[in-house]
């Protein structure tokens, strides 16, 4: 497998990511400290060119072994990121793919992260064929925490990076989602 495919869900449709969405990751993500201020790798303020660097090295490459990273789009319009990194990301669960996202400030609220996270999740059990997936958010973020509970992901361990926004070592809720249970969460909807 070489490329990602689109994923539709009921509102959203969920695009490879493009060179063209270096600006609205700009604007969204990059210039606004309460994004930026949830991502390690974002830096505050914004540094120039540090979005066109990112797509650098997702965008024509293979998905499976670097970063799946989609677009989130609402009406054509982007308004943010939900991404599967290849396993390895995480050393205690290194087999395990690790998912990521953000929502742009305007979008949040409205239940666009969990829908463009499910179609996401499904892709990477379909397309890593794993029995898990891995994800990882600050510890007080309590909103990102409580849509991967909703979700189905169980507290697995703790971890601490570098944000690079806040300056500073941050701890970090790993979570990991069994493939059954997912199945069986969605069989039961």
């Amino acid at each position: 497998m070489t490329g990602l495919q689109e994923l539709r869900t009921r509102r959203l449709i969920l695009r490879p990511i493009a060179m063209a969405d270096a600006e609205a990751m700009i604007e969204l993500g990059g210039k606004d400290f309460e994004v930026a201020r949830w991502m390690t790798s974002f830096a505050w303020p914004y540094e120039e060119g540090s979005a066109e660097a990112f797509l650098k090295t997702v965008v024509g490459k293979d998905p499976l072994k670097t970063e799946a990273v989609f677009a989130i789009t609402l009406g054509g319009v982007f308004i943010g990121i939900a991404a599967v990194e290849a396993p390895g990301d995480l050393d205690n669960l290194a087999d395990h793919p690790t998912l990521g996202y953000w929502i742009g400030r305007p979008f949040q609220g409205h239940g666009y992260a969990s829908e463009a996270v499910e179609a996401v999740i499904e892709w990477a059990f379909a397309a890593h064929g794993t029995e898990a997936l891995a994800a990882r958010a600050y510890e007080e973020n309590f909103r990102s925490r409580g849509l991967l509970r909703k979700l189905g992901f169980k507290p697995y361990s703790m971890t601490e990076r570098f944000s690079r926004a806040l300056d500073r070592k941050v701890s970090n809720v790993v979570v990991r989602l069994a493939r059954a249970d997912f199945e069986a969460r969605k069989a039961a909807a």
